[in-house]
């Protein structure tokens, strides 16, 4: 699969990055999708090391617009989309039992 490309939403951190990274061993591009860019340019950096050319795309996989956005940029710029991990999470980082009320209604509502 050396001459394919992967999106990877959730790159920053977490199994996105790590997906990321080891993808970058299989694939000749791997696009990497997050809110965080400068968490972004870290794993690209990694991407780059393991011989994969990578594209980082600064987006909140929340909003509407952002999956097009996603397709289009990759489709620009390398003709192609092979494989596609969603690993983007939007639920806070906390523990459940511990997430306040207002924390609960905002995920909701994004669902």
């Amino acid at each position: 699969m050396r001459n394919a490309v992967a999106i990877v939403t959730g790159a920053s951190q977490g199994i996105g990055r790590a997906t990321a990274i080891r993808l970058a061993l299989d694939f000749s591009g791997v696009v990497l999708v997050a809110r965080s860019g400068a968490k972004l340019e870290e794993t690209a950096n990694e991407v780059r090391a393991r011989g994969s050319e990578p594209m980082v795309l600064e987006l909140d996989m929340s909003k509407p617009a952002a999956p097009d956005t996603v397709v289009a940029r990759t489709l620009d710029r390398f003709g192609r989309t092979d494989a596609l991990l969603n690993i983007a999470g939007s639920v806070p980082q906390v523990d459940i039992l511990e997430m306040t009320d207002q924390q609960w209604a905002a995920k909701i509502k994004s669902i």
